[in-house]
């Protein structure tokens, strides 16, 4: 009887065990739960000071050449370019703003995603400015380092609280498109053979691309004759 009741007890622990597991906080045992990547989106700015006749300045170009970049990888809208002019005809707002759309579309924005207006308050009059902007996703991640529970005492065998925040900073940081994290982007339809051959070459160094070849060309049927 006593080996019949002790049995009981331990069964019915066990059930409140596998219980309580079952209501755990699942942030104490996944870090991605604990450390999430979250994606928002910001405002991606660059005001451009006009250069003599209307022309964008050499000395920002390479900032240009980061915001294309970008909008290429991260934009989540169109370019607003807003150019400050003393009204809808001033001609050297009309340059301005006709060299800033040449300078995109060399670095690979295309004419349609850009929307290009005239400001004419005063202030904006006043310095005749570029101000550039698009909305942008951006993958931010919890600052690490916090270490507010003892890492050598886990009864339950949860993580620390740290436990895998750097490896959720470095997925912010290295993604390429933030996007991708919350809604990944339509498959392109490759074969995966021609992905793990990318991959192949990327790995010991050489060029991905694949490379130009002379198209086959049939032997020439042969002339020779059996007489």
């Amino acid at each position: 009887m006593k080996r019949r009741l002790l049995a009981t007890v331990m069964f019915v622990t066990l059930g409140s065990l596998s219980l309580a597991g079952c209501e755990a906080n699942m942030s104490d045992y996944e870090y991605g739960e604990q450390h999430p990547v979250k994606v928002e989106t910001r405002t991606a700015l660059l005001i451009l000071e006009p250069g003599p006749g209307g022309r964008v300045q050499n000395v920002d170009l390479p900032a240009i050449t980061e915001f294309s970049g970008d909008f290429g990888k991260k934009a989540a809208g169109g370019i607003t370019v807003r150019v400050g002019a003393a009204g809808a005809a001033d001609p050297l707002a009309q340059a301005f703003a006709n060299d800033v759309m040449q300078v995109l579309a060399s670095r690979g924005v295309p004419a349609a995603a850009v929307d290009i207006a005239y400001a004419t308050d005063p202030q904006s009059a006043k310095y005749g400015r570029a101000v550039m902007e698009y909305p942008i996703y951006v993958a931010l991640a919890d600052e690490c380092g916090t270490w507010k529970d003892r890492t050598e005492f886990t009864p339950l065998n949860e993580n620390t609280y740290n436990f895998g925040c750097a490896m959720q900073r470095n997925i912010a940081a290295m993604v390429v498109n933030p996007r991708d994290l919350e809604d990944a982007a339509q498959s392109s339809g490759r074969l995966a053979a021609r992905a793990d051959n990318i991959v192949g070459k990327y790995i010991i160094g050489s060029k991905i691309g694949a490379s130009s070849e002379a198209p086959a060309i049939d032997p020439p049927a042969s002339t020779t004759g059996g007489n």
